[in-house]
């Protein structure tokens, strides 16, 4: 039973240490699985639904370790890995339609859902797993400040959206912008005069 504490708290790690490599991704998979049409209206609302999305794993974390309760480690965990699978098969199905700046950001995707889906089965059919104390806090700071990362990640996404929006808002849909003034510049001399 061991081998699955270790492969669950290394579910856990990977999405940690992902997340803080690549500067918090999250946000980009939680502003996918958000329909366009409803994304203006709660886009504000972004960094708190990451939060609460880590806190989901952060309390698994807690009762795999610190207060070892299984059952509850198992309500929690289940959700949390449930969320990050389905999130990011969508993020993952989303940018196949759409083209993308980096290929990575498919390995990143794709590492995410594995481990969101060993976690899940860990999870799901495991009994009685526990891991020790300090490795459990170990992965709760790992995943808090994962968490605070994508937050204020999603909170750049959210305001610069807005500026957008505002942007959009203001400008007439058959105006034409002018975004400097054009600059005479003369002709290239054809002749040389040597």
């Amino acid at each position: 039973m061991r081998w699955k504490s270790t492969i669950l708290l290394a579910c856990f790690m990977i999405q940690a240490v992902v997340n803080l490599a690549f500067y918090g991704f999250v946000p980009i998979m939680f502003s996918t699985i958000v329909p366009s049409y409803a994304y203006r209206y709660i886009a504000w609302a972004l960094p708190f639904l990451i939060l609460a999305f880590f806190a989901l794993g952060t309390i698994s974390l807690y009762y795999l370790g610190i207060a070892t309760n299984f059952k509850r480690a198992k309500k929690f965990g289940a959700v949390y890995f449930l969320f990050g699978l389905f999130g990011s098969l969508w993020a993952l199905f989303h940018f196949m339609r759409t083209p993308v700046e980096t290929p990575i950001l498919f390995a990143i995707l794709g590492a995410w859902a594995l481990s969101s889906l060993v976690g899940l089965i860990i999870f799901l059919k495991g009994k009685e797993i526990s891991v020790s104390p300090a490795l459990s806090i170990m992965a709760i700071a790992l995943l808090s400040a994962s968490a605070f990362l994508s937050a204020f990640s999603a909170q750049w996404l959210v305001s610069d959206y807005y500026v957008h929006v505002k942007m959009e808002e203001n400008v007439p849909k058959n105006a034409t912008v002018i975004v400097a003034y054009p600059e005479q510049v003369p002709p290239p001399n054809i002749t040389s005069s040597s």
